[in-house]
């Protein structure tokens, strides 16, 4: 299963062209975001102009729908917790916590973008930057 953080999902959303091209790539596998990242979404969602809120909203379902959504619980604190980058506050905690709830999750691998780009290291899941 493969984890997407914010920044590569509001890439999706907004229908980028780097990152329409690694949909083909993800064909066949589970995708999956924590509830965090589409928490992210919801805030970034409700803060933008353009398109009318109840649509924005409406995609966001959608979006929900087609992926494995990983809670954020006990599992996830502990393995957040549990990670390099959160011990030596490399990171923010909600990212350690992102990450943690993947890695509870099954996730074997986190995409995202060189801006969302954790700073340690991703412990036993493999953190892959995809240049949108």
């Amino acid at each position: 299963m493969k984890a997407l953080d914010t920044p590569l999902l509001l890439e999706l959303l907004r229908g980028r062209p780097g990152a329409k091209r690694l949909l083909p790539h993800l064909q066949g596998e589970e995708l999956a975001t924590t509830e965090l990242n589409l928490y992210e979404l919801e805030v970034i969602a409700r803060s933008e102009g353009g398109r009318s809120r109840e649509q924005r909203r409406a995609t966001l379902a959608k979006l929900r729908r087609r992926l494995t959504v990983l809670p954020i619980d006990e599992r996830a604190v502990r393995a957040g917790l549990g990670r390099d980058s959160a011990k030596v506050g490399r990171d923010p905690p909600s990212v350690a916590l992102m990450l943690g709830a993947a890695e509870a999750g099954g996730c074997e691998e986190w995409l995202t973008t060189p801006h969302g780009r954790p700073l340690g290291t991703g412990g036993k899941l493999a953190i892959r930057i995809i240049d949108v």
